[in-house]
């Protein structure tokens, strides 16, 4: 934005036509060719208008020039979780009086759908993300996109299609992004479809750039993914694990990283639960439960993996286990959250020991489900309890046509 487009940006701002102006100054003519940058003017006359519309011209000057520094800081400020900075740099930003219609204002609009998503407002940074015309973009502001959509992907809790997260996010052009904290959400989305060997290079990738950049929190989520994705064939194996998630507890514990902490022991929790000691995966889910902000997304997954825990170990009673089975059910409706309502009509059925309801609503309502958003993992998972009750009962051409199904989902 040059110093007539702020001119002219100032003059529509206070109603004034270009003769109002330029009367007593200069030709309606020369107005219109300085606010488009096609002449040369003095100094005098750029005085004579900024006296007229109240401004100080150098400082809105300095102030444009100061917009490219302050969205760079502002990125990073979002991907290094320095919250109160991101605060003070979106009041800065949102102060500023031509920022949205200056070649920035897109630039802009992405840095604040992924402020929202940060924030877990997805349907704002829906909005923005629906508001942009992709056929304009620069290059930098078209991988900028891609990666916002990506993290959307990510993390919209009532479209499990993590398909598309991979999708977008593989468009990114490096050599005209440079922000390789992409490569840790590459790592998610290839974790949410079931991709270890993608998801691990990916997330050791980020963990490079997070360690280079001093990034601590994002260097312990890095790694926390990297161990999700490692095979324990042997209780040595297995040891080492649960030793490298203590040593990231005390890392946790010692910067304050509470929220990470909590996620970490919902993971550690699925070591357990894979290895069927359901007792500790329930003692981890349950502390990772209460590290949740309640009524959020996050609570409500951690609740599933604590219910689901309790059910398969048999270590709740019965008017327990109902108890967690209602809190999750409504907090699914109040979410909007299919997902999580399906996965809790579940429990129920299976709790009610009604071995026809439960087979009934898996094949009928939640399995389609899954299949259709493409979680790969729950697919895995209850495909394999369909299946075996399919083979117990003789249905063997259900049978035939359920493996069918479930390679074409893979």
């Amino acid at each position: 934005m040059h110093t007539g487009e702020i001119i002219r940006f100032y003059r529509e701002k206070a109603g004034l036509t270009q003769y109002q102006l330029g009367e007593g100054i200069c030709t309606t003519t020369h107005v219109s060719k300085i606010e488009r940058g096609k002449t040369a003017y003095s100094d005098d006359i750029i005085s004579l208008f900024s006296e007229r519309l109240g401004i100080d011209i150098q400082h809105e000057i300095d102030s444009f020039q100061h917009l490219e520094k302050q969205l760079q800081l502002w990125h990073n400020s979002i991907i290094m979780r320095r919250m109160n900075l991101v605060e003070k740099i979106k009041s800065e930003l949102e102060r500023s009086a031509f920022l949205k219609s200056s070649k920035y204002g897109v630039h802009f609009l992405l840095l604040k759908a992924r402020y929202f998503i940060l924030h877990q407002k997805t349907d704002a940074a829906c909005r923005i993300l629906e508001s942009i015309q992709p056929g304009n973009l620069t290059a930098f502001e078209t991988n900028l996109l891609y990666h916002v959509q990506g993290i959307m992907y990510i993390n919209r809790n009532n479209d499990e299609n993590q398909q598309k997260a991979v999708q977008v996010l593989k468009k990114i052009d490096m050599g005209a992004y440079h922000n390789l904290e992409c490569y840790y959400h590459l790592s998610i989305a290839y974790q949410c479809i079931g991709n270890k060997v993608m998801s691990y290079y990916y997330a050791d990738k980020a963990l490079g750039y997070f360690k280079q950049t001093n990034n601590y929190l994002g260097a312990i989520k890095a790694e926390s993914l990297m161990l999700l994705q490692l095979s324990c064939e042997t209780d040595h194996d297995f040891h080492d694990l649960t030793e490298r998630y203590q040593n990231l507890f005390q890392d946790c514990d010692s910067l304050g990283f509470l929220e990470q902490k909590g996620m970490l022991l919902n993971n550690l929790g699925y070591e357990y639960y894979n290895r069927e000691e359901y007792a500790r995966a329930r003692k981890c889910f349950k502390e990772a439960l209460t590290l949740a902000e309640k009524g959020s997304v996050t609570y409500l997954s951690r609740l599933c993996n604590y219910t689901d825990a309790c059910i398969e170990g048999k270590l709740c009673n019965d008017k327990q286990l109902e108890k967690h089975i209602q809190h999750g059910l409504h907090m699914s409706k109040s979410l909007k959250s299919t997902l999580f309502h399906k996965l809790f009509q579940l429990f129920s059925r299976r709790m009610n020991n009604s071995c026809d309801e439960y087979i009934t609503y898996l094949e009928q309502e939640a399995l389609p489900y899954f299949l259709e958003k493409k979680n790969v993992l729950l697919i895995e998972r209850y495909g394999k309890v369909l299946f075996k009750h399919y083979v117990e009962k003789e249905q063997l051409t259900k049978a035939i046509l359920l493996t069918t199904q479930l390679e074409t989902s893979r």
